[in-house]
């Protein structure tokens, strides 16, 4: 009934918009479908108060750290480990990764799989930080990562290789014209990885040589059927056969691969709207060999409408999400399948010198039942480029199926009656933007309460925690002069457990990056430093991991003519040992040179 009420108020409150709004037609453009994944939030910064930094991915990114690390906290168990980060100091199961508006976080961990994804199989990535859940569903506490698909056209290649025996390949082709457009990319990367711990750690030290490959496709074909309506289909895979420690006397092998595929259509409506629809399928996939085998194999139906109006003053919309997750693995859990179906309703504004949105959301789910939350931001624009506002935000983490459904084991078991885990952010800011000019400064206090933590007896997870995480942000993006230019990112935190004052595991309370680039001509050079702070790595806060500082440079250069790119990249130029988590080793330097051409 909630979700009735819910998409009734919603199509009134459209209507109501669409009496007063704008009536000139936009004719459809084909590389709009680009934007329409997970649109709730624009992509453009002029409809949007939140914090969202654009991130193009290239072939050479050795990982994930690489790519998220100037963002986000980013944390390998590793080399070759499960690749982890923390937004707001909210970790991996608090943050929401999709591709092309598929929502792609494992069912039984609750947390995406970026180790099993090569970076240059996606074109880009938009990350949203902030409480997201009204406009995206369960899980967006402290922010969401859209992954974005876009095929170049042309015949492009690229292979290259480096240190401790990798290597890299790949290849994508497309085509587009005004009104079709197709194409494919697959990406391979083999890396030795040397061992994955060190000898810190007493139980699975095994100083052997771990192997990590990687290959990934995507495809990817749509257009204009007919004048208003527009469709695309894409498909993708990625998969990483990875060596790993998990005694110190076996030769353990993870196989892990996730996959999606889905089919999105607009209908472009007279008056500015648009109807736009999407139903598709995503997967994540783990096998583990060794020590401790298992299968553990998720599945997601999702399926979404949503109808939207572009007025004078900006955009509403209106629409419901539907999903299905199901669990297929050699642990028999007590339930393998939930459902969750939930409405929307939300506006973006700007008349004059305000900025204003809101979105609200009903979450209906078969475990835990209904859920409401919502986003509002307020901002005033002054002297053309300055903005100053606030924002407030409700969010929630669904209870995993490891959480709720895991059998009874070795005194271990899943707790059915678990709720969600409920966040409640607010932030204020001031920020700068003219031309390539950007900044950024904000104050941020996120409240986690009912956080799902093992008890007292290691029986079982229970609501039992209240986590608080207040912090400054600081970003920036100038040129200087003759080809040079500079971007800083620092953040400062106290992620702490509200009830025994404990700082939350492995989030440092001071990190962030510097770099600086110089680019002329054919010629780009780039260095940049990370540095985190110390942290721990136990929520008691008994091991303490030190602060380490990780530099890393790039460069490219484009041969005259049509002729190739040769790139070469550096990570932990100065090969600085540093232990992401007790007993595990940090990625050592790591020299990368390839070469690309388009024909």
């Amino acid at each position: 009934m909630k979700l009735g009420r819910l998409l009734a108020l919603g199509l009134i409150t459209s209507q109501a918009a669409l009496a007063t709004a704008n009536a000139q037609g936009v004719p459809p453009k084909l590389p709009e479908m680009v934007v329409y994944g997970g649109n709730r939030i624009p992509i453009t910064r002029e409809l949007t108060n939140i914090r969202m930094d654009k991130i193009k991915l290239k072939v050479e990114d050795n990982d994930w750290k690489t790519v998220l690390q100037e963002t986000v906290q980013v944390n390998e168990t590793g080399p070759g480990g499960p690749v982890s980060l923390f937004m707001r100091g909210s970790g991996s199961s608090q943050t929401m990764f999709m591709i092309d508006g598929m929502r792609m976080s494992s069912a039984t961990t609750g947390a995406p799989n970026f180790a099993a994804i090569a970076p240059g199989l996606l074109t880009s990535i938009d990350v949203l930080q902030g409480g997201a859940s009204a406009a995206f569903g369960a899980n967006a506490v402290g922010g969401v990562i859209r992954g974005s698909v876009d095929i170049p056209t042309g015949l492009t290649v690229s292979a290259g290789g480096g240190s401790r025996m990798s290597e890299r390949a790949a290849v994508s082709a497309g085509a587009r014209d005004d009104r079709f457009h197709y194409g494919f990319r697959v990406v391979q990367d083999i890396i030795n990885q040397g061992s994955a711990t060190n000898a810190n750690n007493l139980w699975s030290y095994n100083p052997d040589v771990d192997i990590r490959k990687r290959i990934g496709v995507v495809a990817k074909a749509g257009g204009m059927v007919t004048d208003n309506l527009q469709v695309e289909l894409t498909g993708l895979y990625s998969g990483i056969r990875t060596m790993y420690d998990g005694s110190a006397t076996t030769n353990d092998l993870n196989l892990q691969a996730i996959g999606m595929g889905n089919m999105r259509a607009i209908y472009h409506l007279p008056d500015n709207m648009r109807a736009i629809a999407s139903y598709g399928v995503a997967t994540d996939r783990s096998t583990l060999r060794g020590s401790t085998p298992m299968v553990l194999n998720t599945q997601s139906l999702q399926g979404n409408v949503q109808l939207e109006k572009d007025m004078k003053i900006g955009r509403v919309f209106v629409g419901a999400d539907h999903e299905i997750q199901k669990v297929s693995s050699t642990t028999h859990y007590t339930e393998n399948q939930r459902t969750n179906v939930s409405g929307f309703v939300g506006t973006q504004l700007r008349a004059a010198s305000m900025v204003a949105e809101g979105v609200y959301r009903h979450d209906e789910n078969s475990q835990f039942g209904g859920y409401n939350t919502y986003n509002v931001s307020l901002a005033r624009i002054f002297a053309e480029n300055w903005r100053v506002g606030a924002l407030a935000s409700t969010s929630f983490r669904a209870p995993t199926f490891n959480d709720l459904y895991w059998p009874m084991a070795w005194g271990f078991g899943g707790n059915p009656n678990l709720t969600p885990e409920r966040g409640a952010m607010q932030e204020v800011f001031m920020m700068y933007e003219k031309g390539d000019a950007r900044y950024r400064v904000g104050a941020f206090i996120n409240n986690i309460k009912d956080a799902i933590v093992i008890n007292s007896m290691w029986s079982q997870m229970e609501n039992i925690s209240h986590a608080k995480i207040q912090g400054i942000e600081m970003s920036g993006a100038q040129s200087l002069f003759a080809g040079l230019s500079t971007r800083v990112n620092v953040t400062v935190q106290d992620p702490r457990n509200e009830q025994t004052g404990m700082v939350l595991a492995r989030r440092s309370q001071v990190w962030g990056t510097a770099a600086l680039r110089y680019e002329s001509g054919p010629v780009m050079l780039e260095g940049i430093v990370r540095v985190e702070g110390h942290r721990f790595d136990d929520s008691k806060n008994t091991a303490r991991l030190p602060t380490m500082a990780i530099v890393g440079l790039s460069s490219s250069y484009k041969l005259p003519g049509k002729g190739p790119i040769l790139r070469v990249q550096v990570d932990n130029l100065l090969d600085k040992e540093y232990q992401p988590a007790v007993g595990f080793r940090g990625i050592p330097r790591t020299v990368w040179a390839s070469v690309s051409h388009t024909f």
